[in-house]
């Protein structure tokens, strides 16, 4: 949408139709992209067994299925209830290509006002999107707790490898240690009843942190640590949900870290000598940290480039609120002044690519190639967060790719209309507006009335991306739309 206010204004009438052009089969396939490939794919990538009685996923279950009617019937993913609130928010968002297309449809085509009207319609609706996620903060909250969650267990399969130390080591033949298991629970229940309430809890975590030079405990951290081992909800850890638990840790943070060196050119032969001494449970007291953490300085480098990395350094001081928002208005200028630089190049390189494969508009280019470079970040996020195969990673996916839409039908279409505006020009994107409500309004539904959905809508939710092109050249060329 910048991209088209930063050519679009400073361009002839003929060459801002062209351009706004670009910028709606964009914001089209951006849209039918995002809720049938994302959406769709994030469902196949995501799916876990489904629960026989209750019929929701079960986390981090997927076992091999006899048929693909099998697999699609009792496969599938849950979500949580908020993330069809954001499903009603997006639907509720098509309201305003109505604004503009029902007068269309009347024989206003270029009228201003309309425009005018469209454009106000449309920015409010921003408006009031943004001070919906302020006031009701569910996707920002999930990322927050999906991050406590994480360093929790790093910091805790980091004291687990410690205690191992002693102990033959944390992992033994690509096995946990289990005493060493029993010996951190021990420290955990004060009272040796086999059990850790909430209170042992929060003491043995502060003691913790002081072992490991960690952060300051807070009751968060508790509620995280209560949340991922009490799989009963007594508000008691047992023994048993406590080794499964920290077991489960363990094994996760060591398999990470083992992809990551076998993926680094960089790793050393020391790297490797410091990893078998740890499996031995031999070498330096703090050998146990390795394949967890990575703390020698021959890796610091690598891990300081990891992307899964949990937290700022503690040492580095956390900007202020003033320094926050220099920050941002910097990067906002700068992001600025690239668009304004590239908005020309990168329209003009849409439209002479749309000439050079015989296309009738550069629609269809901008329709199905630029989304996937525009939305290439949402794409990716979406696929990696659902293959976490976790009710609050699909839930968080979901609610992304509904976002993304309603930031679409609002702030893009708002942007549009202030060029169609102040340019003149004629809304001729029937079809588009057309094809958009329908993705919109058909996935949008799914999300809205059910939160548990079954592999099989993978394939109708994948087959509406060609179905759209489908519609648009039908409604342009048979029809006669264009």
């Amino acid at each position: 949408a910048a991209v088209i206010i930063a050519s679009g204004l400073g361009a002839s009438k003929e060459d801002a139709q062209e351009q706004v052009s670009v910028g709606m089969g964009t914001l089209a396939g951006s849209t039918v992209m995002l809720l049938t490939i994302a959406w769709g794919g994030s469902l196949i990538v995501g799916r876990c067994d489904l629960h026989p009685s209750r019929g929701t996923a079960i986390n981090k279950t997927l076992t091999p299925k006899t048929s693909i009617t099998e697999a699609a019937n009792e496969t599938g993913v849950t979500t949580d209830t908020d993330t069809k609130t954001n499903a009603m928010v997006m639907m509720a968002s098509c309201v305003t290509f109505l604004v503009v297309q029902i007068p269309a449809w009347m024989g206003m085509e270029a009228n201003r006002t309309v425009h005018l009207i469209t454009a106000a319609v449309a920015l409010g609706g921003l408006a009031l999107y943004c001070g919906y996620q302020i006031l009701f903060p569910e996707l920002q909250r999930r990322k927050i707790e999906a991050a406590q969650a994480k360093s929790a267990r790093k910091r805790g399969a980091m004291f687990a490898a410690h205690l191992g130390n002693s102990m033959g080591g944390i992992l033994v033949n690509g096995e946990v240690n289990a005493a060493a298991l029993d010996k951190m629970f021990g420290q955990f229940d004060s009272d040796g009843n086999n059990e850790v309430d909430v209170q042992e809890l929060k003491l043995a975590l502060v003691a913790m942190s002081v072992t490991m030079q960690d952060t300051e405990v807070t009751d968060g951290d508790v509620e995280v640590w209560l949340k991922e081992f009490d799989k009963d909800g007594d508000g008691l850890i047992s023994r048993a949900e406590f080794c499964a638990g920290m077991t489960h840790w363990v094994l996760e943070q060591a398999k990470n870290i083992s992809v990551r060196s076998h993926a680094s050119s960089r790793r050393s032969s020391i790297d490797r000598s410091v990893h078998e001494r740890t499996i031995a449970g031999s070498g330096p007291a703090h050998a146990g940290l390795e394949p967890l953490l990575g703390s020698t300085p021959e890796r610091e480098d690598i891990e300081a480039d990891d992307d899964d990395s949990d937290a700022e350094s503690e040492d580095e001081t956390p900007m202020t609120k003033s320094q926050i928002v220099k920050k941002a208005m910097l990067f906002l200028a700068i992001g600025m002044a690239m668009v304004t630089l590239f908005a020309d190049p990168m329209v003009g390189a849409v439209s002479s690519l749309s000439k050079a494969m015989g296309l009738p508009s550069p629609f269809f280019a901008s329709f199905v190639l630029t989304p996937f470079a525009s939305n290439a970040s949402e794409l990716v996020s979406s696929l990696y967060f659902a293959s976490k195969k976790r009710r609050k990673n699909i839930s968080l996916t979901y609610s992304q790719v509904y976002g993304a839409v309603t930031m679409n039908n609002t702030m893009c279409l708002g942007l549009f209309m202030v060029v169609m505006r102040a340019q003149g020009l004629e809304w001729t994107f029937g079809s588009e507006t057309v094809t958009i409500l329908a993705v919109t309004l058909a996935v949008g539904f799914l999300g809205a009335t059910g939160t548990t959905f079954k592999s099989r809508l993978a394939v109708p939710v994948l087959a509406l991306y060609p179905l759209s092109i489908a519609l648009v050249c039908f409604l342009d060329f048979v029809v006669g739309w264009n």
